[in-house]
């Protein structure tokens, strides 16, 4: 989970490269660079990696208010997760205006695709034509792999590319999909207008969903979690929601007024899967094989559940509308 090496995991599993459910939620920031490891060496026949994105896959979702049913399958979490986000952005609607009005298929970018979950199911959800990009090869690779044989191919793309500088054309895409990635960025504007540059001028939006702080001034233990969850996932200074949604109208976006879905992340629960896998043989022999970054892992996505717990991660949402001209 490197803001040094990538918005999805580690050493390019994005698409950006810095130069300086219940049981789904996909669980942190220090959480994501592991979850990524181990999904690239799990498709490398590596039961250890394997087992390891497993349970860090299994920080749970409860829906926004913390209410939705407790025994939902990992699967059921994940697409309710996505159905929220897309209700944010109105990705229902335009695509059904967008096919009225110009007989089209609505068109988005999913930034940070990892291997195509999400671009997989907007396209089969919004019947739209999704383009992912991602840093690493290997992801695209399996990404274009898994939509051939989910049938997919003609609706989607995916590209290795940099989120920064991603060279698609100007106004491409009607929204932009962007779950989970960017709190690695640390040149946030600079994202921003990127964004804005690809978006079409008459409808485009940017649906986030992204980690970050609570807003004002932090305790000193607070300070020192989010010091070193950094440190130890060489990840930019966090920001607040408020901050991401402030800088919208510097980069050619309308004012919006951020959400906060942390109501919706159960630590607790997170840290009951957690340990109970942890516990087993396999992943005990796993964890002492993976050595210090390992150690790191677990006290970095500890850090993490202390934060929820006291209320200064929050889980952050919102629509970012293009500027009408």
């Amino acid at each position: 989970m490197s803001g040094r090496h990538s918005l999805r995991g580690l050493r390019g599993s994005a698409a950006f490269k810095q130069g300086g459910g219940n049981n789904m939620l996909r669980s942190s920031n220090s959480a994501r660079n592991f979850v990524q490891i181990a999904r690239t060496r799990a498709q490398e026949d590596s039961a250890l990696f394997g087992n390891i994105a497993n349970f860090y896959d299994s920080l749970s979702w409860y829906g926004l208010d913390g209410s939705q049913n407790s025994q939902m399958s990992v699967q059921e979490a994940q697409i309710a997760l996505m159905e929220e986000t897309a209700k944010l952005g109105g990705i229902e609607e335009l695509a059904r205006k967008i096919e009225s009005e110009e007989g089209r298929k609505i068109r988005i970018l999913d930034v940070g695709c990892g291997i195509g979950g999400a671009s997989r199911w907007l396209a089969q959800r919004f019947n739209a034509q999704v383009t992912g990009i991602t840093l690493s090869p290997q992801q695209a690779r399996r990404a274009t792999a898994i939509a051939g044989e989910k049938g997919l191919s003609d609706q989607t793309n995916f590209k290795v590319a940099n989120a920064l500088d991603s060279g698609l054309p100007d106004g491409e895409f009607d929204v932009v999909w962007s779950l989970e990635m960017a709190e690695h960025i640390p040149q946030r504007e600079r994202f921003l207008g990127e964004i804005n540059r690809m978006l079409n001028k008459n409808h485009g939006r940017l649906a986030m969903v992204t980690w970050c702080k609570k807003d004002g001034v932090l305790d000193f233990d607070e300070e020192i979690a989010l010091y070193y969850i950094s440190e130890w996932y060489n990840l930019p200074r966090w920001v607040s929601m408020e901050r991401w949604a402030s800088l919208g109208p510097q980069c050619g976006f309308e004012p919006t007024t951020p959400q906060d879905w942390s109501k919706g992340i159960r630590p607790l629960q997170f840290w009951g899967d957690i340990l109970k896998t942890s516990l087993e043989p396999k992943n005990i022999i796993g964890l002492v094989q993976i050595g210090d970054s390992g150690v790191k892992a677990g006290a970095a996505a500890a850090l993490m559940g202390y934060g929820f717990l006291k209320d200064f991660i929050k889980f952050g949402a919102m629509r970012m509308d293009v500027r009408s001209t």
